[in-house]
């Protein structure tokens, strides 16, 4: 009988929103795909009527989450990143049923047909991931507190928000466990936690790593994140608090989906918005091409000048293009 693949998601309550405008954006972009493709949550907190509220969207497969072994829960990594962040261990074991399991992150909003990474990739080593992107820290030891001095530390890091994991990965039965356990033993020297692990995990079991094009795994430090000329982007990933869709500033296409989500009697978001989306929203100025998705000049000053300058070009190539 031939496996079907799945998309994997873990969330607890508090960001059941942008779990559902992932969902959202998911069903608009990838019809075909949801044919034959299970999409598997695995969750801490939901209500039965959480579960409700989310199947109404999409059909899900619901799994209520536990890390897997005895560990320091009140350690930092714990707080900053929830359990959850390790269950995509869990996917290790899934692929006894599933030929593939595509792991994304819950604060992403899907641009594209998912479709092409699944048909494209994994069928030389089992994973497939983008390189990280972030400015300074592209290297595997922006993971770590401390080098780990029996591992290459000179090697790239691959972004962990977005993974492909397929049921051919060397050793497989072994995985599940072994992260569980390097999680616990270094968690004191973790930074991004799963993801320096997962890193770490493809030196020690020698997985050879097939690099998805960022399209795939689009992230903030990445000039194509705010770029509205583009129509390639498959999945956008707001990685780090700092630049979230919901505070940082106006992002239409984001905004739709979470208007559809409020539409649907979902619960409004709490966190804390920027200024800038603030003065946005007070004034409507995302009535104005300038604004919508335009960088935080105080957050980024550099960024929002750059963007400045080349904004009046790119208006005007917009709208000759239409």
């Amino acid at each position: 009988m031939t496996k079907k693949n799945a998309i994997f998601f873990s969330c607890n309550e508090r960001f059941l929103f942008t779990l559902c405008v992932a969902l959202l954006s998911l069903k608009e972009h990838n019809a075909k795909l949801l044919q034959n493709t299970d999409v598997l949550i695995y969750q801490q907190g939901f209500s039965e009527e959480d579960k409700a509220f989310v199947n109404r969207i999409l059909p899900c497969k619901f799994t209520e989450y536990k890390f897997a072994v005895e560990t320091d829960f009140n350690n930092i990594n714990f707080k900053h990143f929830t359990q959850l962040t390790f269950a995509r261990y869990e996917i290790f074991d899934l692929l006894d049923t599933y030929a593939k399991v595509l792991y994304i992150d819950v604060d992403v909003m899907i641009g594209g047909d998912l479709s092409y990474i699944f048909d494209h990739f994994g069928s030389k080593g089992g994973v497939a991931m983008c390189k990280d992107t972030q400015k300074g820290l592209t290297l595997i030891t922006k993971n770590f507190v401390k080098p780990l001095p029996q591992y290459d530390m000179t090697v790239p890091c691959y972004n962990a928000g977005v993974t492909l994991f397929c049921d051919n990965i060397p050793h497989r039965q072994e995985l599940r466990m072994w992260c569980y356990h390097k999680t616990a033993e270094w968690l004191d020297n973790l930074v991004c936690p799963d993801q320096g692990v997962v890193n770490v995990m493809l030196q020690q079991f020698h997985v050879p790593i097939e690099v998805l094009p960022d399209i795939c795994n689009c992230l903030p430090s990445n000039p194509k994140y705010l770029d509205k000329d583009r129509h390639d982007v498959l999945i956008y990933h707001c990685a780090g608090g700092g630049v979230r869709f919901w505070t940082y500033t106006y992002n239409a296409p984001w905004q739709k989906y979470y208007q559809q989500y409020l539409a649907l009697g979902g619960r409004p978001h709490t966190d804390k918005e920027h200024a800038w989306l603030k003065l946005i929203k007070k004034h409507n100025w995302q009535r104005f091409d300038f604004f919508e998705r335009s960088p935080d000049p105080q957050m980024h000053p550099m960024r929002f000048l750059k963007y400045v300058l080349a904004w009046p070009f790119k208006y005007v190539r917009r709208k000759l293009s239409k």
